[in-house]
């Protein structure tokens, strides 16, 4: 699981570094940086991996713009890492962006991957030469007593780890590309969630839009995930029966049947934004990968009533233990406050307008009042 990430000169994050655990919940008020958090983990998503449905590669000007770097900071140097444990140790990633504002597209400067400190990848921009300077890259194999061979003249606007195939001697590496690829980051908008699909998608939007797409995918790839999901969803809300994923022309249209009151189907977008919010997280816990994800979900509780999350939260807690997973999630929601803020609440601060600091939270109780209580007061981490 992601087990530590570090940003520099992104927007409000400095020299910001993260630790976290198998359960987050991350707290603060608004423009504290929580969400800004999981934008960074979806833009090195989308570099390295590019975007599988539509085979399409990002470049850096695509994902990183120069009217993100930190306002109030000179350096044109954006630097971020991610630590990620699994598969016997600890990977550890670094890509460093170098802006050169209006004369040119930024350009990665450094991209490396380790594993437990043996290089599994090293791209570098040689400045041997000031006029023309040379993009150049190293990739090694899974024997670290091997030396890795010497890649020249690489191109320093794509990342190089995302173009590097499958291969027996290079496992490792290949493991780390299909761990960045079970991070679902998400904030569910209901609003724009639409029954129509003409192709599959492998993962869900950053908005839940292609739920449908999603769907049509999980449909022939997990079936068995599928039913689960389904036998879930009858619990939970009234009268749902199935699902109906019809075809019509170069569409396929996504349909909810219900049995009560009275037997009748209704195309996705018809159901109202509860259901849709609903049925959106609970798929998320249903047909996620069976082991190693990480689920970052921006405030799950938006359009659900009260007495709604809490049961999901259940289904969350008890998929984390069945399975070797990781949830990070941003609430205001004062059921999750209590239940995850003393063991795994972090608060996000950023004062006058400055940089974001975080720290966790230990405070569990003080005059009898619960943490959501005390926060909600400014008795504890009070901006």
């Amino acid at each position: 699981m992601l087990k530590r990430i570090y940003v520099n000169n992104f927007r409000c994050l400095v020299n910001f570094e993260l630790t976290v655990d198998s359960l987050n919940l991350f707290l603060g008020s608004n423009g504290s940086g929580k969400t800004t958090v999981f934008e960074v983990l979806r833009k090195l998503q989308k570099f390295i991996l590019g975007d599988q449905a539509f085979q399409q590669d990002y470049k850096v000007s695509d994902l990183f713009a120069s009217k993100d770097l930190t306002r109030w900071q000179k350096s044109n140097i954006q630097k971020f890492e991610l630590d990620i444990e699994g598969n016997g140790g600890i990977y550890k990633y670094t890509l460093e962006i170098e802006h050169q504002r209006d004369y040119a597209p930024p350009r990665m400067r450094l991209e490396s991957l380790t594993f437990d400190g043996q290089p599994l990848f090293n791209f570098w921009v040689d400045a041997g030469d000031r006029d023309m300077p040379v993009g150049q890259a190293r990739l090694y194999n899974d024997d670290p007593n091997r030396e890795g061979a010497f890649l020249p003249f690489f191109d320093w606007s794509r990342s190089g780890i995302g173009f590097i195939y499958e291969r027996p001697d290079n496992q490792k590496l290949t493991w780390f590309k299909q761990r960045i690829s079970n991070f679902f980051i998400v904030q569910i908008n209901p609003y724009i969630m639409e029954s129509e699909s003409r192709q599959e998608a492998s993962s869900p939007n950053w908005d839940m839009s292609n739920y449908a797409a999603w769907y049509s995918y999980l449909s022939q790839e997990s079936q068995g995930k599928i039913l689960k999901l389904t036998l879930e969803l009858q619990k939970i809300i009234q009268g749902f029966d199935s699902f109906q994923n019809s075809k019509s022309g170069d569409v396929r249209i996504l349909s909810a049947s219900f049995t009560r009151p009275s037997k009748a189907a209704y195309r996705l977008n018809e159901l109202s934004h509860g259901q849709k919010a609903l049925i959106a997280l609970y798929t998320l816990i249903y047909c996620s990968p069976d082991d190693n994800f990480t689920l970052c979900i921006d405030e799950p509780e938006n359009f659900l009533a009260l007495p709604e999350i809490k049961p999901w939260w259940g289904r969350v807690m008890d998929y984390c233990l069945e399975n070797q997973a990781q949830v990070m999630l941003i609430s205001h929601h004062p059921s999750l406050i209590n239940y995850l803020a003393s063991n795994s609440g972090y608060w996000f601060e950023r004062r006058d307008n400055e940089a974001v600091r975080v720290r966790r939270i230990t405070d569990t109780e003080e005059e009898g009042l619960s943490v959501a209580k005390l926060i909600e007061l400014g008795w504890i981490y009070d901006e």
